[in-house]
């Protein structure tokens, strides 16, 4: 005869046990449990180490003092803001907080330097700075993200180029109402020039608007009568230069009185040529500066449809590019010369339109970068 608690104490025994992750809701609660746990964790530890990297009576300026000035300087509540500013700002390596005026100063080659209770410093650390320029994030170098009204940018949010006439602007473009304003120069931005409160940008003579406006890195325009986009930029030129040898160097020149032979530009003995000797004065450089704009413009802008302009400058070399294609290559006859100035975005007489995702970031881009930056657009 089978003993029946016997058989069912056996039958408890052998029975698997449940598995838990069987359960969605209950593995769902775990996972999220888990990972609030991990997020908790790792903002605690990223704000220790905010914390820990803070220099307390110290501050980080330029290493000559008497020629520093700041990437930017801007008053914000708080030193956690100010170091987020220069973790956005790719060229910035640290940043001063003053306590008292809560005034905010971003550096690009700074010394740390003993200062009151007043000053804290931030210098950012070196594996940050070497992912910022690996990975280009230009979500982070927009300007202006969407308007369709006037709007002024401070120039402290802009940073130097790394390299002299190394730089790019990009922006989309929306038209709606070609005629408005129409028989004037349209502005759609420019950075340099002030433009006081209340001012009207009316001009139809375009040598009358530079001669008003001489200072432009960049400006961009759209035509008094066609929808074409005009593109100018303030450069620099330096003329009265010594660019070498003579002409006709290191040729035999003989004197038919004295029969006396010598080779052009020849340094020194028997053979120095002594019919070009100086008056040992110098040559005096002089800088011209002027406004430059593209030839032809961009024509023919369409109506009612969103386009990407991008505007790659490299020295005196400029790539124009249309929605990620390149459409024009000019040469400039001098080096754009970078401004502190102010952007202005659409003053008044301006267009009927709006512009997005206007970026502007301090050195050239690749081909890739460009297409990056066009996936911004959706």
């Amino acid at each position: 005869m089978v003993n029946n608690k016997l058989l069912n104490k056996s039958t408890f025994y052998e029975k698997e046990p449940e598995n838990i992750f069987s359960n969605l809701y209950l593995t769902g609660a775990i996972i999220i449990v888990a990972f609030s746990f991990v997020g908790y964790a790792m903002y605690n530890y990223m704000n220790k180490l905010k914390e820990d990297e803070i220099k307390n009576n110290s501050s980080f300026y330029g290493e000559d003092i008497n020629l520093y000035e700041p990437l930017f300087k801007e008053q914000v509540n708080t030193i956690n803001e100010c170091i987020d500013m220069c973790k956005n700002d790719i060229i910035c390596d640290g940043i001063t907080y003053n306590d008292k005026s809560q005034i905010c100063s971003g550096t690009k080659n700074g010394l740390l330097r003993n200062e009151t209770s007043n000053y804290n410093a931030w210098v950012k650390p070196q594996e940050l700075k070497l992912f910022e320029y690996d990975k280009k994030d230009f979500t982070k170098t927009i300007i202006v993200g969407y308007t369709k009204t006037k709007t002024n940018i401070s120039g402290l949010k802009f940073a130097n180029p790394y390299m002299l006439g190394h730089f790019s602007y990009s922006f989309n473009l929306t038209i709606y109402d070609f005629y408005k304003n129409y028989g004037s120069w349209r502005h759609i931005f420019h950075k340099g020039t002030s433009i006081d409160d209340g001012t009207l940008v009316n001009y139809q003579s375009w040598e009358n608007l530079v001669k008003d406006f001489p200072n432009q890195c960049i400006g961009v325009w759209l035509a008094p009568f066609t929808n074409n986009l005009r593109i100018s930029v303030t450069t620099e030129i330096e003329t009265n230069k010594n660019n070498g040898s003579y002409n006709h160097a290191f040729v035999e020149e003989c004197n038919s009185n004295t029969k006396d032979c010598y080779i052009t530009d020849m340094p020194g003995g028997n053979w120095v040529d002594r019919s070009r000797q100086g008056d040992n004065s110098t040559t005096t450089t002089k800088t011209i500066t002027h406004i430059e704009f593209f030839d032809n413009d961009l024509q023919n802008i369409p109506i009612n449809k969103n386009i990407n302009i991008t505007i790659n400058f490299k020295g005196t070399n400029v790539e124009i590019y249309y929605d990620g294609k390149i459409v024009k290559v000019v040469k400039l006859d001098g080096i754009p010369k970078s401004n502190k100035s102010n952007l202005y975005v659409m003053n008044d007489k301006t267009f009927g339109g709006e512009i997005s995702n206007l970026l502007y970031y301090p050195d050239s881009l690749s081909y890739e970068n460009v297409n990056d930056i066009l996936k911004l657009k959706a």
